[in-house]
């Protein structure tokens, strides 16, 4: 069964969607999957096949994206604000035990709530993460800003989508996502590059005490404008902040492995939440 109910935090709508497909019988394990700028829970569409039948899958759409209330012109948002968010809906659905998957600015998000030790989150799973998307992408962002400007976000999201996904998808993939991204309101894209602008390199890292893996490309990709992939050296560097946290290594060339690359994702992330079920 597939729901789509929602909510309000400061008089803004936040959508979410349930996928449970499990046996009624069974106290299932709880999975929360949070996507990336751009994006909604239909971003992980290729995922729920794979965890639904066996977990109780939980697909929020950000402030701003889907379903959720617009962002307004000038609107901050930033990380902490979006984590905010996230726990007022674990709040609303009385959530105890959740396994947290991120990717991309979900990614920020999962990292931020982790770094809080939410008392309910018991596994972390990050699956394309920039750990600081300032240096990362922060001498594209007045680029970026002109191209949404000037092409919407649909031509935002055209220019940069070799860049996110590598070589792994067909030429109708692209397409599919350039499509899908580009539904995105200009506002919101505008608010999270400002967000990209002031997120750096999270410090306290350390602190993060829930099982952690990280499902990282190996392969080099081809030259791209705005290739985000990051090196797997950068990779193993801020892993190493995370106590016992686990490098998961997927011959792939993207940025976007949760996008480019679902059903490996999707099953490794199965593995390690039946790891971490009691």
């Amino acid at each position: 069964m597939t729901t789509d109910p929602d909510f309000a935090v400061d008089d803004t709508l936040l959508a979410f969607r349930v996928d449970d497909f499990t046996d009624g019988w069974i106290d299932a394990p709880q999975v929360m999957l949070l996507h990336g700028i751009a994006e909604s829970a239909e971003a992980f569409n290729g995922w729920v096949p794979h965890l639904a039948r066996h977990c109780r899958v939980i697909r929020p759409d950000l402030r701003g994206h889907g379903r959720s209330g617009p962002v307004q012109k000038g609107e901050t948002l930033s990380v902490a604000r979006l984590a905010d968010d996230v726990q007022a809906l674990a709040n609303h659905l009385r959530l105890e035990h959740v396994h947290v998957v991120g990717a991309k600015l979900g990614a920020q998000v999962a990292l931020e709530l982790a770094q809080r030790r939410a008392p309910w989150m018991v596994s972390l799973t990050l699956a394309g993460v920039l750990i600081s998307p300032a240096d990362a992408l922060g001498k594209w962002l007045v680029q970026w800003m002109q191209l949404v400007d000037e092409q919407g976000v649909e031509g935002w999201a055209r220019a940069t989508m070799p860049g996110r996904m590598g070589a792994a998808l067909p030429a109708a993939g692209l397409a599919w996502w350039t499509e899908y991204m580009g539904r995105t309101q200009a506002e919101t894209a505008r608010a999270c590059f400002r967000l990209i602008a002031a997120s750096r390199e999270p410090r306290a890292l350390e602190q993060i005490c829930c099982p952690t893996q990280v499902i990282a490309p190996v392969q080099p990709g081809q030259a791209a404008a705005f290739k985000q992939q990051p090196s797997l050296d950068e990779v193993r560097r801020w892993l190493a902040r995370i106590p016992g946290a686990r490098l998961v290594e997927l011959p792939a060339d993207s940025y976007h492995i949760a996008a480019t690359h679902p059903d490996d994702c999707a099953a490794l992330t199965a593995k390690f939440i039946k790891e971490h079920t009691s």
